[in-house]
This record gives C-alpha cells, structure tokens and sequence, in this order.
C-alpha cells in the first residue's frame, strides 16, 4: 500500500508543464478516446507495430529538447532525474535517474523514500489510456522492493488517488492501486515467463482500459518487448489526470541506490507497440 509520504510526494508535484501533441499536423489531440480504437476489454488492443508515436498521441518524447512542457519534482525524495546525454536510446538524450542508497522505510525516521519523476498533465482519462517507453535497468530493483516506472494520477479533492507500474526483483511487475476504489490494490504479477532484464533497453507498454467512462475499475496490462507479460484484474480508475515517467523506491529497504534511463516515451489512446 501507498504510506503518507508518498501520498504527500504526490500532492506536491502536480503543477506541471504545458502539454505538447505528437500528431503529423502539430495539433493538440485534446480528446483521450479519439485517434484508432484499437484496444479491447480482452486483448488490449491492437498495436500500431511501428514503434512511432500515432496521430493519437498526447504526449510523444524523445527528450531531445530536454524538459521542456515537463515538471521536476517539488521535493527531494533522495534521488534526482534530470534529461541528460549519458545513455540515450536514441538521438543525444534520454530521461537519467539515480537514486541515492541507505535508505529503509523500517527505520521510521523521517522521509525513506528514493524517488523522482517528471509530470506533466493529460486529458482526463476516458476508456483507454497506452504508455509506451524504452527502459535500461543498472540492475534489477532489489528484493522485497517495488521500483515505480509510470504514475497515473487524480489530484482532485473529491476524486483523489492514482495506480502506477512497478517492477519487482524478478523482472515481473506490480501493479499499485492507491485510487481508493472498492475492492482494489496492489497486485503483482503470476509468473515470470516474460519479465525485464537489467543492463539492456527494453521495451515497456503499460494499457490501462475500462468498459465505459462511468466505470469505476477496470484492468491493466503490460508488455515487455511486445509480449503480454500480465493482465491486472479489478484496477480502480479515477479521471486521471496527471502522468509521471521516471524510477525509484516509494518502500526502499536500505539497498536502494540505482540508475535508470528511460527514452522514446509515448501515451496515446491506442496502444503504441515497439520498434
């Protein structure tokens, strides 16, 4: 479950950028259900293959412009991001991540956490929502610990709350349901036939899809290279607003220094696919 801080962490880093488009003419797609619906309540859609951001697409990020329309983080959770030239998948840059080590949520003594990522608001969420995204891992998140890739979030008062990607020590993931919905919550992954492995880039789609914009859960899938690794059941949804890219430990044990670069970033109504 999501501690006080975090929740905290999340409440101060909701101004953000303006939004830019990813659509051959340059204009904004404003309309979270417009574009191809390609997804289904079933099989999470049909990707595009390609690996380009579609006409669709409310954001599409090679980070070449550096952070520009995005928001750093308004407190230090004992790590920094920042768009930088150290690894990029492509171009000259990519999203850089490190997180500081020593620090254990078990001690109880003050801010534990080793956390960072950059926002930026989108659309109300509709019926279908798809994050595509080049991750390289230093190494994997270490055991017993969650590390936080996507963050999709409500910051309204009457409609607070947020789920985001994680991955687990194994390479599978989990699925953190803090949207306060009844009959939702963490969840992990069962099995590990297709996980993420550290010191390479991969390819991570993360669908979050619901039947109708009244319904309040829905599910989540994610792909790792193209291949369905997990279909979360019972996801609560909220009218999310706010999305967060980056790493980094909301329960750290102690062991939590790691380094992280993340490139090729889209979010589209329509899952993306990869290269």
């Amino acid at each position: 479950m999501r501690s006080t801080s975090a929740l905290a962490l999340m409440m101060a880093s909701l101004a953000v950028g303006a939004l830019s488009a990813c659509g051959d003419d340059g204009k904004t797609d404003n309309t979270p259900d417009s574009g191809t619906d390609a997804g289904t309540n079933t099989d999470g859609g049909t990707s595009t293959g390609n690996g380009e951001c579609p006409a669709s697409a409310i954001i599409c990020e090679d980070f070449e412009n550096g952070e520009t329309g995005w928001k750093q983080p308004d407190e230090d959770h004992h790590a920094t991001i920042a768009v930088d030239s150290t690894r990029p998948r492509s171009g000259k840059a990519s999203v850089h991540v490190k997180t500081d080590p020593g620090y254990n949520e078990d001690t109880g003594q003050g801010d534990q956490q080793a956390i960072a990522h950059l926002r930026r608001d989108i659309p109300a969420f509709g019926t279908k929502l798809y994050t595509r995204a080049y991750v390289y891992l230093n190494r994997a998140s270490p055991e017993g610990v969650m590390g936080t890739y996507f963050i999709l979030f409500s910051p309204k008062d009457n409609d607070f709350g947020g789920i985001e990607l994680q991955g687990m020590h194994s390479g599978a993931f989990a699925l953190d349901d803090w949207s306060g919905i009844k009959g939702t919550g963490w969840n992990h992954q069962e099995g590990t036939e297709v996980t993420v492995s550290p010191k390479k880039w991969t390819c991570i789609e993360w669908g979050v899809e619901r039947a109708n914009s009244s319904a309040t859960t829905g599910h989540a899938l994610v792909w790792v290279d193209g291949k369905l690794a997990f279909d979360f059941p019972n996801v609560g949804i909220r009218p999310f607003t706010n999305f967060g890219v980056g790493y980094g430990f909301v329960h750290p044990k102690g062991d939590s220094a790691s380094e992280t670069w993340i490139d090729d970033l889209a979010v589209a109504p329509e899952r993306i696919g990869c290269e």
